[in-house]
């Protein structure tokens, strides 16, 4: 069954008469199908974009969608920071206040290390491994939480260079659900 075919039935069954405007079914069904091609995620879309526009008391438009990706996107890093293991959340806490403390700019493994650490003896954690700390980086690499990249600093060694890769209101979203995951404020 095609994805637009699908979407229309929801529509027709959940929503009001003239609840969307020209171009939504297109729209949620193209997204769907350049990220995923999920009927399930499609419809998930087109649910959060309905609460969206129940919310502010309008149709649900192009732009609408666009606000209901994000914001689906976003809860999809805070589950993934959740449910993570606690190392997993001590490290990117580690990252965290390391980016903070460098205003933005690249920060190195080894500053991001001491970060950790720091963290872990505010919460009572034992510290990794400086190699179990990389395959975690390079996990949070892999999840878009970062973005990472080794670099030569010559005679100094070769050093990973580390930039968040979130949105600065997402972070600190991720930053209060990990201080919560470990009884802190």
């Amino acid at each position: 069954m095609d994805l637009q075919h699908i979407l229309r039935i929801r529509v027709d069954k959940a929503l009001h008469p003239g609840a969307t405007e020209p171009g939504v079914i297109e729209k949620v069904a193209a997204m769907a199908s350049r990220e995923h091609g999920d009927a399930r995620q499609a419809v998930g879309l087109l649910a959060r974009s309905a609460q969206l526009a129940q919310k502010r008391g309008c149709r649900i438009s192009l732009d609408l969608i666009d606000q209901a990706a994000r914001d689906i996107e976003k809860d999809r890093y805070i589950t993934m920071i959740r449910t993570a293991p606690s190392q997993m959340r001590a490290v990117m806490a580690g990252v965290l206040d390391c980016a903070q403390a460098a205003g933005g700019k690249p920060i190195s493994s080894g500053d991001a290390m001491d970060a950790y650490r720091a963290f872990c003896g505010r919460v009572g954690l034992n510290a990794l491994s400086f190699r179990a700390f990389k395959d975690l980086l390079a996990e949070m690499d892999l999840y878009s939480f970062i973005r990472s990249r080794v670099v030569s600093r010559g005679r100094r060694g070769r050093t990973r260079e580390i930039r968040l890769d979130l949105p600065e209101g997402l972070v600190a979203k991720i930053r209060q659900t990990i201080l919560l995951s470990f009884d802190l404020k």
